[in-house]
């Protein structure tokens, strides 16, 4: 039997001894489930789609260490300075990061934890600790946190505008087949719709993330002084639960591909939607944050340099037409407005001014 059949079977049987599931206990399995989890599987994610990360061996990274050097000088130029992900993964960024840190002030300083719950990833050397959990990191005085593609990993439940109201989307299963269902939705999905999905039209569909709360609870206690840097695909509330995007958002992706079907073969393919940008601000303000810079991918990288990237690599004695052409589509995937340059960057700190930060715009919480 394969491993997504079991999977699928288990689903079923929960939810034929409890009634349909939320989208996000489906969600929730399909990924992180330890046997047959997406990742649980030593390839992903990377065998599924690429990342900032991934799409060059230490441009990115490089460019997150400079971005952590204005973090390092907000926080008050700590030692050591702590800097923790979220979803480290495989430890890949964390290794970019710490090949370029010898080149900053805090670089022989530098402790970096990681958060991954994942049970394919387990401590690789480039981490100084991993956790499977942000609750259980101790406080220290100052803490940077970074995460790229965290939240979008998180899971959702799933609701839908209709003529009277807001219904929740849920899984049954019906001879071995899962489809949804609906059911009136709970107060907490009614309330997330009527804050942030007024533009949503009858019949749209949107996803409301789970745990963000939690996340933001936990990382205001890491220390009195916190800046907390995510990356992700999304946008505004007024974005993602726009009229354009009235479907949803959530989407399969499976050997870089994507799919609507998300209910098949559970554990196969990875499940992602956007992130509302919004939601985590108001998240971040409520549990202590009281500023936060945000912008597009694209610009935050313009500004710690990634324009002077091309020009040093035409310099090098080793360098090719074939090599320099390799550079030049890395960066373009990493700024093109229609590929990662749209990403979402939002920087959120706690008992720190943020005017050190560069490439975003800046607000107050």
């Amino acid at each position: 039997m394969k491993a997504a059949n079991a999977l699928a079977q288990r689903l079923q049987s929960q939810a034929n001894a409890h009634g349909p599931l939320p989208f996000s206990d489906f969600m929730e399995q399909a990924l992180y489930d330890p046997s047959h989890g997406f990742y649980s599987r030593d390839d992903a994610p990377y065998a599924d789609f690429f990342t900032s990360v991934s799409v060059h061996p230490a441009l990115f990274g490089q460019l997150l260490a400079a971005h952590l050097d204005d973090v390092w000088r907000t926080l008050g130029q700590p030692d050591p300075f702590r800097v923790v992900e979220l979803g480290a993964a495989d430890g890949r960024l964390a290794r970019q990061i710490r090949d370029a840190a010898g080149q900053f002030p805090w670089g022989g300083s530098l402790t970096y934890v990681g958060v991954e719950r994942a049970p394919a990833f387990h401590a690789p050397d480039s981490l100084d600790g991993l956790y499977s959990s942000i609750d259980e990191i101790p406080a220290s005085d100052a803490t940077a946190v970074l995460s790229n593609e965290f939240f979008d990993a998180l899971p959702v439940r799933l609701a839908r505008r209709t003529p009277t109201g807001w219904v929740e989307e849920c899984v049954a299963f019906e001879g071995g087949k899962a489809f949804f269902t609906d059911r009136p939705a709970p107060a907490e999905l009614s309330s997330y719709a009527d804050r942030y999905a007024g533009a949503t039209p009858e019949g749209g569909r949107i996803e409301v993330r789970q745990g963000v709360e939690t996340i933001y609870r936990h990382a205001v206690g890491l220390g009195s002084k916190i800046v907390m840097t995510s990356i992700d695909y999304g946008g505004d509330s007024a974005t993602v639960h726009s009229e354009r995007l009235a479907a949803g958002t959530l989407l399969a992706y499976r050997r870089h591909r994507a799919s609507d079907d998300v209910l098949a073969n559970p554990g196969e393919a990875d499940l992602t939607a956007h992130v509302n940008f919004t939601q985590l601000i108001d998240a971040g303000r409520s549990q202590g944050f009281d500023s936060f810079r945000v912008g597009q991918q694209a610009d935050f990288l313009a500004a710690l340099g990634v324009g002077d990237h091309l020009v040093r690599f035409q310099e090098r004695p080793d360098a090719t037409l074939e090599t320099y052409r390799a550079e030049r589509e890395a960066v373009f995937q990493l700024v093109s407005p229609t590929d990662l340059g749209r990403f979402q960057v939002l920087t959120q700190g706690k008992g720190v001014d943020l005017d050190l930060i560069r490439g975003l715009d800046a607000y107050t919480a």
